[in-house]
């Protein structure tokens, strides 16, 4: 606290405190001295008696300086002044800098402390008469700050515009908002202070240096105001989730694992929930060690093809933004599969197609995800192409020209399985037909050719690699037609040819396998990779089995207005469902929280301060700042000096009176 006076030069008044004294040794009479021999014992009574009046005396000539010095200090008139918590005071800009970062909206019983922080800064902008910049640690619309973004205004207008700011729903970014603070108090003429208010979790800050503010200024001073406590807060929150097992199709079931993450230093328990298109499915319990990541799995069916929103809800906390995961799911018919058997026999365990529809549609076809027309050769011109996704064309002698041209044209994939009854020439002389046919191989071992290169590329060979590449090394291929052109080799065999071939032709996509689909010429259809391999070729070509669909991280191009989208589920304008917009087929996207922000663990005060090392720093709680004020106060002193003058002169008058 100091004093400060309002009129400072009725101080010059205070030498007026002398003209008691000096009325005092004026006015002091002297004694005449004459020497009377008889009066020794009166002048000994006489010194007795002069002590307490010379006490006396002194009192009163200092009660009457005390008065005199008392007047000309309340002329001056004397303030008692506390300072506040801003360093400059009203001198120089002002730039606030307010966290809206998403672990703001950690629930206090007085509300989130985004609405703390708020009415903390308006509590500073009122009490301020310079211009004030307003920061938000997130732009509002996940873009980088522009010049509109950056302009200095009048108080008022800045409370507008914090009571105007949402909060967040991403990780923020305090050393940018720090950097511009910088660089606009740099263009006002260096003199400042910058005001942050923010809850310090380490997610935001911890990357912070000295080195991205680049060229500061030593004029500028830093008030942080904590938000909330200095530990860390528990928190759970989902950190992902994807489908592990099945595929997407109408009737088929399917296995959801949610990854649950305890941002806490003690044992945590909850309960997740499973919503489909808003309506709750499943339930089930889980506790997690401290910092302990945890998973959850859901068995579920999808129905009728379309889309479906999944929702995953955790047990409400104290930051309930992190709780929902939105998983929106698009439900497809079975996949139509064309199969053209060139070689077909009265016996369907003869057939060219009998292992590889076995292979598609195993034990309980309407378990399958897939539906499949097997036809002879004369008849495939009869079918619509439009009706199915993906062709194969079994030991067919001719390619099929027209079929095989619609189907590639339409972006469907076509499988073609050679065998004995193929004519090469016919093959070759198709204009788009990306190899040559060139002789058939004998395999020189008894045993066969054995498969030895897997292109680990393409998904479902990598995890047949991984799952059961043994089992494709015992395949034995004892004839096959040697190849040559362009495209990847998918399988190539021991003695160097390809087996397995793949090419992006016109909209599409062409496979070749050189050998039979039956037993004739390998063993691969009794081989226990060849069903995974089968199906799994066939839902990657058609784009099927997208084990995660469309989910991103805030903020998306849904929240950025790179895409035009309509919200369907969520908190307004947050994480949610969002359906693009103006297209031809309906797409979802599935927009989620960054879990970067739900560790809420907080920087120290010392900290910060070793951060902004250099610079003039100063670290105070929020309560803390509410307790002691933020602008400071002052009280005038006169009506205390007024009624001290009154008791001295007072007691002036009764010491004059008394005896």
């Amino acid at each position: 606290m100091t004093v400060s006076f309002l009129n400072p030069t009725f101080l010059f008044a205070l030498a007026a405190g002398a003209i008691p004294i000096l009325i005092h040794r004026l006015t002091q009479r002297k004694a005449v001295r004459r020497r009377f021999s008889a009066v020794w014992l009166l002048l000994q009574s006489q010194r007795r008696m002069a002590q307490p009046r010379r006490l006396k005396n002194l009192l009163l000539l200092a009660l009457r300086v005390l008065t005199v010095i008392s007047l000309a200090t309340l002329m001056a008139r004397p303030v008692l002044t506390r300072p506040g918590l801003l360093v400059e005071g009203d001198r120089g800009a002002k730039v606030l800098i307010l966290d809206n970062s998403l672990s703001m909206g950690y629930q206090e019983a007085q509300g989130t402390r985004f609405d703390l922080a708020r009415n903390m800064a308006r509590e500073i902008l009122e009490g301020l008469q310079t211009k004030v910049l307003v920061l938000p640690t997130v732009h509002p619309e996940g873009k980088p700050f522009g010049e509109n973004d950056l302009t200095w205004m009048e108080p008022k207008d800045a409370i507008r515009k914090v009571l105007g700011l949402p909060l967040s729903f991403g990780r923020g970014d305090p050393a940018s908002a720090l950097r511009l603070a910088h660089h606009r108090l740099k263009e006002a003429g260096g003199i400042g202070e910058i005001i942050v208010l923010s809850d310090m979790v380490r997610g935001d800050w911890e990357g912070f240096t000295m080195n991205r503010l680049e060229r500061v200024s030593a004029e500028v001073r830093h008030l942080f105001l904590r938000v909330g406590s200095s530990s860390r807060d528990p928190n759970l929150a989902i950190k992902g989730a994807r489908i592990v097992r099945g595929e997407t199709i109408s009737g088929m079931g399917a296995i959801l694992e949610v990854t649950v993450s305890n941002f806490s230093d003690d044992v945590a328990n909850a309960l997740l929930e499973l919503y489909l298109s808003g309506s709750k499915k499943d339930q089930k319990s889980l506790g997690l060690k401290a910092n302990e990541e945890g998973t959850v799995r859901f068995e579920f069916s999808l129905g009728q093809p379309g889309w479906v929103d999944l929702e995953l809800r955790l047990s409400d906390d104290r930051l309930p933004l992190d709780n929902i995961f939105y998983l929106p799911i698009q439900v497809r018919e079975k996949i139509r599969v064309l199969v053209v058997d060139g070689a077909p026999r009265t016996s369907p365990r003869q057939s060219e197609s009998y292992y590889l529809t076995s292979a598609l549609r195993p034990g309980n076809p309407e378990g399958s995800p897939f539906r499949v027309d097997v036809v002879p050769e004369d008849r495939a011109g009869s079918f619509d192409p439009k009706g199915f996704d993906v062709l194969f064309l079994l030991n067919v002698a001719s390619p099929l020209s027209e079929v095989l041209s619609s189907f590639l044209e339409a972006g469907k994939p076509v499988f073609i399985f050679l065998g004995d009854s193929v004519n090469p020439e016919e093959y070759n002389r198709l204009p788009f037909f990306p190899w040559r046919i060139k002789e058939l191989k004998q395999a020189v071992t008894v045993r066969g050719e054995r498969i030895d290169g897997v292109d680990e590329t393409f998904e479902t060979l990598r995890l047949l690699v991984s799952t059961g590449r043994e089992s494709l090394r015992e395949a034995s291929i004892h004839r096959y037609f040697r190849v040559e052109g362009g495209g990847k080799s998918l399988l190539v065999l021991s003695s160097r040819d390809p087996l397995l071939l793949q090419s992006a032709v016109r909209k599409g996509k062409l496979f070749l396998f050189v050998s039979s689909a039956d037993m004739d010429w390998n063993d691969l259809p009794l081989n226990g990779a060849y069903l995974p391999l089968i199906q799994g070729l066939v839902k990657e070509a058609v784009a099927v089995g997208s084990k995660n669909p469309a989910v991103e991280l805030w903020p998306g191009p849904a929240h950025k207005g790179e895409v035009p989208t309509i919200q369907i589920r969520g908190p307004q304008g947050g994480p949610g469902i969002y359906r693009a917009a103006r297209t031809s087929d309906e797409r979802r996207i599935g927009l989620n929280v960054l879990t970067e922000e739900s560790d809420l663990q907080k920087l120290r005060d010392e900290e910060i301060r070793e951060k902004l090392k250099p610079l003039g720093t100063r670290v105070i709680g929020s309560r803390e700042g509410l307790r002691l004020g933020l602008h400071g106060s002052s009280k005038e002193l006169w009506p205390y000096l007024l009624m001290f003058i009154l008791f001295v002169v007072g007691l002036e008058m009764f010491l004059a009176n008394k005896g």
